[in-house]
């Protein structure tokens, strides 16, 4: 069973439901409404503010969204995702175009004009009895204008009275009831009838201007209709025309009646996350336990309804588009408390600002998603190319080479083939033709030719026919003998060219073709598809034959064109067939057909390599304005988004003493700050572009890198704007200890520094499964807590690996000689890591001597090309060195990996726990 909340107890959102106080104990109205006014003015400048910062963060993300797709460095699909949806641009439209309006809801029209009356101290809408419940009051817009005026007005447009003089100047200091109640009567009084001719005139909104201090420009108050016949959605849409709504509910009964109930409940039907302030105004101040009794069915009424929770706010994880925008309040006695109404109205706009500051933040986080993997597939792109050309170059000479050498050897097997169709096709081919139709002959009726050439015509159209059907049976009987050889060579290939061809396409219709043919040419080249055209070598050799046969025939007899004679000419054709030759003419056939395609197929891959050839340096071109150009400029509009919605949730962190110094920045201690206790402020002043878009990435990276051990957390950041001529970015950081640099003067036991170096791979390991390399890794960049465990810091030069440009970063010591020639990779981590080593099994921060020799960095970094590392010294245990040097190996890939690493380290670190025990 749920306990009754009390008064004074804490609420769902951690405030205090506030007790009801004798209005005799409240300030005087005077003094009130000053403050009151002050207030109201403090909370639209900061709203006025932090919509001006907005504007500027969105139209700077749209001129560099519209320069994204001009260049076209991404896909369109890619950059519509990144674009603000139409909700998302109406909500900015709402927010920019639109003053902010508070509006006034009651039970009864009575609590609205109560409320309404306080807040601006002074009586301007008549109260009960002069406005009786039945009556219907059409809604009332209060702006604040130098000249007092009035006007009835359809939709905040159409004016229907005073059409000559928009401002009509009016004497009264309380709106007469006759310009508030519709036809005196209302919806509810047993005897109000109503027709179609009083709809204009009900729905008509009066607006009331006047000299309200309150009230400026950006805010007004819309008090809502009362007792019309209007449905809770035509309300909902009248009241919140070209406004920005603060849903104002005032409660001035002791109960909420079914019909109030069922309003709130249709109302929170239609628009779901639209918050709502309550104000409860007790009717008996006699007896303090009444109004808590009261309070606390009010507060069950409201929880039931889904207003307010008990258990507190559940959407804090919620997206901006499903959360509402601030959960709904309730505050007691509002008349008397208008210190809480205030914080609500602020906390009310502060999460209208976080909401649009979170949807930039939202754009920007996958536009900088969008970069980073399409920078890893042309990464991968410009890596893989190259070897699918070579592979298939060279699988292609290999599969050709096969074939010639297969067609040669392969003489005899084809001799056999042609032998062997030959052999079972005797018979059946001399009796086909024995039924052959010889068409464009003349017979006699003893079925003799009428003239000589027919009788040619007669043996040619048999010899044909037999050759087609022989033709026929040796392809197929050569296709089922070399298939198997197309499976086995052919099958990656053309997977690989597949790949190639439609990476190098792009949609060009005459890249398509030559993508085609060449598919055709592998088809043609290497299916072994056997056909014998009548130009062929091997038909002119069967004609040749047959012009000898014919010559031993006696024309004197003109042979019967029947059956037997057709027989016979087959007969003769096959028997006179030399398998040997034609076994030869079938291979140099393929030999020549084989050679062909395999000079087209050379052909079109040198086109296809000059087709990826400009490909890729279209690639690599989009590839560096992603990464120098268009990443770190999307990274500091979300630096600056992240940063507002930081400020405006938790303000400015207080700056305590000073605690470090470095080139760019000043590390100040902060006692708390976003409910974190103990922190550092990281400030920073960026002389120049190129160190904003540093900071920028670096706060991104750091931001998105999941929370672990072995890396410091970001708390948040704040860019403080209060000084125009000076603008530091705030990083807010937890606080460790001391750094490296400092522990190591203090000198520590070799176990301890073991595990501090475990601790750094571990740290290093797990950036490099994110796909980040840290580019910086030394003594003060590795930060130890109360337990010397260490949290790795200073991200200023993490990136992921393909969106490193080949930038010359780091601290020279510990930067590893390829890093001059722009052409690295996080091998580069494992370098600076032994050097690292090195200073911690030295026990001491002094500079290797070897490096210390050298008079300036640029003689330093020549000594590193050359391959001058630090020197052993006496201490250094076998194992330990042999790390340190295969670490800092001048061949990247002969540097170990940092698995390997920490399984040695772990070795060393157990055998001298053994050999203390």
């Amino acid at each position: 069973m749920t306990e009754k909340p009390r008064s004074g107890t804490t609420r769902n959102h951690g405030e205090k439901l506030l007790p009801s106080s004798p209005r005799a104990n409240s300030p005087s109205p005077s003094t009130t409404s000053s403050t009151l006014t002050q207030q109201f003015a403090d909370i639209i400048r900061r709203y006025n503010y932090y919509s001006e910062h907005i504007r500027r963060i969105l139209k700077d993300t749209d001129k560099s969204y519209c320069e994204i797709n001009d260049t076209r460095v991404l896909s369109s699909e890619k950059v519509s995702r990144m674009h603000l949806s139409k909700a998302d641009r109406d909500f900015f439209d709402a927010l920019e175009t639109r003053p902010l309006a508070l509006i006034i809801c009651s039970q009864t029209y009575n609590g609205k004009s109560r409320f309404v009356n306080e807040l601006l101290n002074e009586s301007l809408l008549p109260e009960a009895p002069v406005i009786d419940q039945y009556d219907v009051v059409r809604m009332v817009r209060i702006k604040n204008h130098p000249i007092q005026g009035a006007s009835l007005n359809i939709s905040g447009s159409f004016e229907i009275i005073n059409p000559d003089n928009m401002y009509k100047n009016v004497s009264w200091t309380t709106v007469p009831r006759d310009d508030l109640v519709v036809n005196g009567t209302g919806d509810l009084h047993p005897l109000a009838e109503h027709d179609d001719e009083n709809d204009q005139q009900e729905t008509a909104s009066l607006e009331i201007r006047k000299p309200l201090k309150l009230l400026n420009d950006d805010l007004q108050i819309v008090i809502t209709p009362s007792n019309q016949r209007l449905n809770m959605k035509q309300i909902y849409t009248q009241i919140t025309e070209n406004v920005v709504p603060i849903f104002i509910y005032v409660i001035e009964q002791d109960t909420l009646s079914s019909n109030d109930i069922e309003e709130l409940r249709f109302f929170r039907s239609i628009v779901p996350n639209e918050p709502i302030l309550f104000i409860r105004i007790d009717q008996s101040t006699n007896s303090m336990n009444v109004g808590e009794t009261s309070c606390v069915q009010i507060f069950r009424q409201l929880c039931d309804l889904g207003f307010l929770s008990i258990l507190g706010n559940t959407t804090g994880d919620m997206s901006p588009d499903t959360a509402p925008l601030f959960q709904s309040d309730i505050i007691d006695n509002g008349l008397a408390n208008f210190t809480h109404f205030l914080t609500y109205i602020r906390k009310h706009i502060d999460r209208l600002i976080i909401r649009a500051v979170s949807i930039l933040q939202r754009s920007h986080e996958i536009c900088l998603d969008l970069f980073n993997d399409s920078a890893f597939d042309m990464a991968r792109d410009i890596l893989i190319t190259p070897k699918r050309l070579s592979y298939t170059r060279e699988r292609e000479k290999n599969l050709y080479e096969s074939l010639i050498a297969l067609t040669n050897s392969k003489q005899n097997e084809i001799q056999k083939l042609i032998l062997q169709a030959i052999s079972e096709m005797h018979e059946t081919l001399a009796d086909q033709a024995c039924s052959v139709d010889i068409p464009g002959i003349e017979l006699t009726d003893q079925l003799t030719v009428k003239h000589a050439r027919d009788l040619k015509k007669c043996t040619t159209y048999i010899q044909e026919f037999i050759l087609i059907k022989l033709n026929e049976t040796i392809a197929n009987k050569l296709l089922d003998s070399i298939n198997v050889l197309h499976d086995n060579y052919v099958g990656t290939l053309t997977r690989c060219l597949f790949s190639l061809e439609n990476n190098a396409s792009d949609a060009d219709e005459s890249e398509l073709s030559t993508s085609k043919a060449l598919q055709e040419i592998l088809h043609s080249a290497y299916e072994v598809n056997i056909t014998l055209p009548a130009d062929s070598n091997l038909f002119q050799i069967l004609i040749d034959k047959m012009k000898e046969l014919f010559r031993t025939f006696s024309w004197s007899q003109c042979p019967r064109i029947d059956p037997e004679f057709k027989r016979s000419v087959a007969l003769d054709i096959l028997n006179n067939l030399s398998e040997v030759k034609l076994a030869k003419t079938v291979c140099t056939q393929l030999n020549d057909r084989i050679r062909m395609s395999h000079e087209n197929f050379e052909t079109l891959l040198k086109q296809l390599e000059h087709r990826h050839s400009d490909r890729l340096k279209t690639t690599e071109d989009k590839q560096q304005r992603v990464r120098k150009e268009y990443t770190p400029k999307i990274a500091r509009l979300l630096l600056e988004s992240t940063s507002l919605k930081d400020l405006i949730q938790y303000g400015l962190p207080k700056q305590g003493r000073e605690v470090g110094r470095g080139q760019y920045g000043i590390v100040y201690e902060c006692k708390s700050w976003a409910n974190h206790l103990s922190c550092v402020i990281k400030s920073v002043m960026p002389p120049d572009d190129r160190h904003w878009n540093d900071l920028a990435l670096e706060f991104h990276y750091l931001r998105r890198i999941p929370e672990h051990p072995r890396i410091v957390k970001l708390i948040g950041s704040v860019i403080d704007y209060t000084n125009p001529d000076q603008t530091p970015v705030l990083l807010i950081m937890e606080r460790l200890k001391r750094d490296l640099y400092a522990a190591l003067k203090t000198r520590l036991d070799f176990s301890t520094r073991m595990r501090i170096a475990l601790d750094v791979v571990e740290g290093l390991r797990y950036l490099h499964g994110l796909g980040l390399v840290h580019r910086d890794i030394k003594l003060k960049n590795v930060l130890l807590d109360d337990a010397n465990r260490v949290r790795i810091t200073d991200l200023g030069f993490c990136k992921p690996e393909v969106m490193m440009s080949g930038s010359l970063v780091g601290t020279p010591i510990h930067m590893a000689p390829e890093l001059f020639t722009s052409k690295y990779d996080h091998t580069v981590d494992v370098y600076a890591f032994g050097i690292l080593f090195w200073y911690i099994c030295s026990n001491g921060v002094k500079l290797p001597t070897n490096f210390d020799v050298c008079s300036s960095k640029d003689i330093l970094w020549s000594a590193v090309k050359k391959g001058v590392r630090p020197e052993r010294l006496m201490d250094f245990s076998d194992e330990c060195w042999e790390i340190m040097t295969k670490c800092w190996d001048t061949q990247p890939s002969q540097r170990p990996y940092l698995g390997e690493v920490q399984e040695k380290i772990e070795q060393i670190l157990n055998n001298s726990r053994k050999t203390t025990n």
